[in-house]
């Protein structure tokens, strides 16, 4: 029990320590390239490939871990190849290069995170795994608010402090960046491989369980994709729209995401102890509501301030959904749980592939408003129309679910 305490303790550091330092450089990279002369396509392709790699070894590294019996050695390595490519960041100076080093970085990350979700889920209590796993990627959260919050302080100093400009303080991130890694790389060697037999969950009614059967574990899939593909816009296009449509400085658009990860931290919180007292259906119809609803409005938005708003609204939305539907796969392991952690993060991840592509697509091919329609970010509307109709078909199958349970009671 000491061990398990003790290793979710630290599961929650690593989050907050990667989550600082991931932060620190993902809004600097679009801008990065996109000063190199890459097109909205391109800059797309950056967050695209890294997905691409961690959807790949995600579902693999999670798999091998199942077979191996130890899960904790993919953990420093990952964190080590970060320190590694953070350096290189800092000394590249063509497109391609920072292409690639996004795809490493992506390869690598993929064999991280997975694999500490995993973790936080074995050394927890059934009771309380929606809400530890809430707690991991709330600090995560708290990592992002903080590496944002130091990115922007960060480039004020060193443009203050050696009077140059935005593009070299940016160059100098990728070391600070680099030396946070190090720091995860050595606290990753105090976590332990704890072999635990977890007990299964009584059911307590028949929303708690909102995937027990083919159609609803479907319908979880396809929105994990959906809300991949809205993460990973925000993470690459939507960090260009800011910069080129209302003109936010790198340093302010850090802050606004600071505001968004603060929000989402808070909301996950609440969303995951919903989903633990009140049935998991419940947490994800309004965390997917929010994050449809909002992306409805994206292109409509013409004020940077209401614009911010219903961007922190769809990123507390999105990234409430992450703990709710881990927590929920993992009923479903059957002895796979590494294999099925790794499916959830595999299929949110190709979602964050095919989101900045498109994406880019769009904002390259429609720069021109429509009347007061901003076509170039009209691809949130489309996928939003997509979350609606597959929350509905999740409904439908909870709905018929319930009526099949009440049905069968009042026969016996």
């Amino acid at each position: 029990m000491e061990n398990t305490r003790k290793n979710i303790i630290t599961l929650i550091s690593l989050s907050f320590t990667g989550a600082v330092a991931i932060s620190l450089i993902r809004p600097v990279i679009p801008i990065f390239a996109r000063r190199m002369g890459a097109t909205g396509f391109e800059v797309g392709g950056l967050i695209s490939g890294f997905m691409l790699a961690r959807a790949i070894t995600a579902y693999f590294c999670g798999k091998f871990s199942d077979k191996l019996g130890r899960r904790k050695i993919f953990i420093p390595v990952g964190f080590f190849a970060y320190f590694i490519t953070c350096i290189l960041f800092f000394l590249s100076r063509q497109y391609i290069y920072v292409l690639l080093l996004s795809i490493i970085q992506g390869a690598f990350s993929g064999g991280i995170w997975p694999i500490a979700q995993v973790m936080t889920i074995e050394n927890s209590q059934p009771s309380f795994k929606t809400r530890a796993l809430s707690f991991y990627f709330a600090s995560g959260n708290a990592g992002m608010g903080v590496g944002n919050a130091l990115l922007g302080v960060t480039i004020v100093f060193i443009m203050f402090l050696f009077k140059t400009d935005e593009d070299y303080a940016m160059r100098l991130v990728f070391l600070l960046s680099a030396m946070i890694y190090i720091i995860g790389f050595f606290l990753s060697f105090t976590v332990k491989d704890v072999k635990r037999t977890r007990e299964k969950e009584p059911v307590s009614s028949s929303e708690s369980k909102v995937i027990d059967n083919k159609k609803g574990l479907i319908g979880l899939i396809v929105l994990g994709f959906l809300i991949g593909v809205i993460m990973g816009i925000v993470r690459s296009i939507v960090v260009l729209y800011l910069n080129e449509r209302f003109f936010i400085s790198t340093k302010n658009i850090a802050f606004i995401l600071m505001a968004m990860n603060i929000s989402a931290l808070v909301s996950m919180l609440f969303f995951s102890y919903m989903s633990d007292k009140k049935g998991i259906f419940k947490g994800l119809f309004i965390v997917i509501l929010l994050t449809g609803i909002s992306s409805l409005l994206m292109p409509f938005i013409n004020s940077t301030f209401m614009f911010i708003v219903v961007l922190v609204v769809l990123g507390t939305g999105s990234r409430s959904f992450t703990p709710i539907s881990r927590s929920t796969v993992s009923e479903l392991s059957g002895g796979h749980l590494g294999q099925n952690i790794g499916l959830i993060n595999t299929v949110s991840s190709l979602g964050a592939v095919v989101g900045p592509l498109a994406g880019g697509l769009f904002y390259d091919h429609f720069q021109k408003p429509f009347l007061f329609v901003n076509l170039n970010i009209s691809i949130f509307p489309l996928v939003g129309i997509l979350i609606f109709i597959s929350l509905f078909l999740l409904w439908r199958v909870s709905m018929s679910k319930k009526a099949t349970v009440i049905s069968g009671e009042q026969a016996g």
